[in-house]
Order: C-alpha cells, then sequence, then structure tokens
C-alpha cells in the first residue's frame, strides 16, 4: 500500500515528466529550471526526482518507447496485408511525433543497455511487417528490411516536422508516405 507521500511523490514525477515532454518537444535544449518551471515545481525538485539531465532524459526515452510499443499493439501490426498495416501503425505513431522529439538526443544517450534493448523491440515489430511485405510482394525484396523499415520510421518523424512548418497538410502526411513507401516518386514507375 502507497503511502500519501509515496502518491505524492510518483504524481510529481509524473508531472515533471509530462512537462519536460512538452517542453523539450518544443526546445530540445530546454535547461533543467526550463522543465521544473513548465512542471510547476522547483529546480530541487526536479533534481530529487532525477539527479541528472541524462536521468531525466532516460525516463523520458523509456517512457516514450513505452507508448510507442502500446501504439503498435493497438495498431495490430500482425493482421491482413503489410500495406494495411503500415498504414494503422503510421496513424497511430504519428499523432506522438511532435511530443517525441526529443528523442533525437545524441547518440551516446542511445547506447546505454536499457534503452538500446527496448528500442530494438520496437524495431523488431516493425522489421516484421517489413518482412510480411517482402513476403507478399508489397516491398521490394532486394532491399533490406532494415532500410525499409527505417526509412519509414525516419519519414514518420520527418514529416511531422513539415507539417509543424507547414510544408505538408496533415491530412496528405501519411497517405504520402506510404504511396512512396509502395510505389516510390518515380512519374514512370521504374525502379
Amino acid at each position: 500500500m502507497e503511502t500519501q507521500g509515496e502518491d505524492r511523490a510518483a504524481r510529481t514525477r509524473r508531472q515533471i515528466l509530462e512537462a519536460a515532454a512538452r517542453i523539450l518537444g518544443k526546445d530540445p535544449s530546454a535547461s533543467m529550471s526550463e522543465v521544473a518551471a513548465a512542471a510547476g515545481v522547483g529546480r530541487t525538485t526536479v533534481h530529487r526526482q532525477f539527479g541528472s539531465r541524462e536521468e531525466l532524459l532516460v525516463a523520458l526515452a523509456l517512457e516514450a518507447i513505452d507508448q510507442l510499443t502500446e501504439a503498435l499493439t493497438e495498431a495490430r501490426p500482425g493482421e491482413g496485408p503489410a500495406p494495411e498495416a503500415l498504414a494503422r501503425i503510421a496513424e497511430s505513431v504519428f499523432p506522438m511525433a511532435n511530443e517525441f522529439r526529443y528523442l533525437d538526443l545524441g547518440p551516446e544517450l542511445w547506447e546505454l543497455p536499457q534503452l538500446k534493448d527496448r528500442w530494438y523491440s520496437v524495431e523488431r515489430a516493425l522489421d516484421e511487417v517489413v518482412k510480411r511485405g517482402q513476403r507478399e510482394g508489397h516491398l521490394r525484396a532486394d532491399l533490406p528490411t532494415a532500410l525499409i523499415a527505417d526509412l519509414f520510421a525516419s519519414a514518420l518523424w520527418s514529416l511531422n516536422d513539415s507539417i509543424r512548418e507547414g510544408r505538408v497538410a496533415r491530412r496528405d502526411a501519411v497517405p504520402g508516405l506510404l504511396a512512396v513507401l509502395l510505389h516510390g516518386v518515380s512519374a514512370g514507375g521504374s525502379r
């Protein structure tokens, strides 16, 4: 049974994580003081919950991976033809792209085993859909699975920036990504 103090500490931690996700999604270089202000707590409270910026970023990344995993599961990647599964994944994950901009934290953070292992489980789920698409003949089998999966994932995040900058309409993002992934950009359809 949690005590009131433990419950309050959990709420404060949640409050800090939510504020950090918001603030770092807008400005990945935001300081711990800016995170504290956004959370409505003092800087010492943030440091009590997260001893360092790296510890805060790791906690955010782990939470984001959990949310991505949940979104992937809800998208039912194992059901139906691969292009339909990719469309469901894109629609499920795409709304998170803006909030998760802070995930581009630099390679040193992603070398931490607790992040790398969890991230690979997300990658494996996407790789399986791509492999299925290659077996079904929807995706090119002569290209490495990881190349296709990484392009898909990278494009999702990049499209979010294009929407925010007004270069791409939100309604065009996912259908356009799938059209390019499945049919390329060549007007003649040549490979």
